[in-house]
């Protein structure tokens, strides 16, 4: 059935001060943004996460909400990023996701999800089928807008280490923003750090890339299950 404001072009004329201008029809926007948001790669469990059904118990959680809120306002006119880091079940994947989801609906932009852990095990098996991966690395390199999840939950490998490198440093020279999430810490020299984890030269750029955020707080998945 055809849109009854546009006739199905996808486009409309729109008077302003008496100047006249050509727009996207609703209609259009709201497949895009449909299509935007099945292509996301948002796993089941993290479809319902929603800025309004995050609730911060801490300060350092308000804050991150605040950032995270912050940012899509500001998107895509911010090169940017966001790095949440924290202990586990505290929510930043809730609000990476909040994030994710609010570009598309509210900007109808492109924006991607890649858990790290899984990007890793599914590149392994493309390889070990001996299918190219070039096109599945296109995508997650030059997404719009990234976010990269659990990053440093994977096992400490230099394939790992090398392919977060890449990743970096193509979307650090490309002023394209991300968003990534870990439970390592930032500013130390542990085994359990950013830096002790990856190399200085990615630490360092994802730092100049990325406003840093701590996520402190209790585990939610362990109160919710009463422990």
């Amino acid at each position: 059935m055809e849109c009854q404001i546009c006739g199905g072009s996808g486009w409309i004329l729109v008077t302003k001060e008496g100047k006249q201008f050509v727009k996207r029809c609703q209609c259009t926007f709201s497949k895009s943004v449909k299509a935007y948001l099945e292509s996301a790669g948002i796993p089941p469990r993290y479809r319902q996460c929603r800025f309004k059904n995050y609730y911060p118990k801490t300060r350092d959680q308000l804050r991150a909400l605040k950032v995270c809120k912050e940012f899509v306002q500001l998107f895509p006119f911010t090169k940017k990023g966001v790095l949440l880091f924290g202990t586990p079940g505290t929510g930043k994947t809730h609000l990476a996701v909040a994030t994710l989801r609010n570009i598309i609906t509210a900007k109808g932009l492109k924006g991607f999800f890649c858990d790290f852990r899984d990007l890793l095990v599914e590149l392994k098996l493309m390889m070990e089928q001996r299918l190219p991966i070039g096109e599945k690395l296109e995508e997650i390199r030059n997404a719009p807008f990234l976010v990269l999840d659990d990053v440093g939950a994977e096992r400490n490998t230099e394939w790992a280490r090398d392919l977060l490198a890449e990743i970096i440093n193509h979307r650090y020279s490309q002023c394209l923003p991300t968003f990534i999430t870990t439970n390592l810490t930032v500013g130390d020299p542990s085994p359990d750090s950013l830096g002790g984890k990856f190399d200085h030269r990615t630490e360092s750029r994802i730092y100049d890339m990325c406003t840093i955020v701590q996520v402190s707080g209790d585990d939610r998945r362990k109160e919710a299950a009463g422990l």
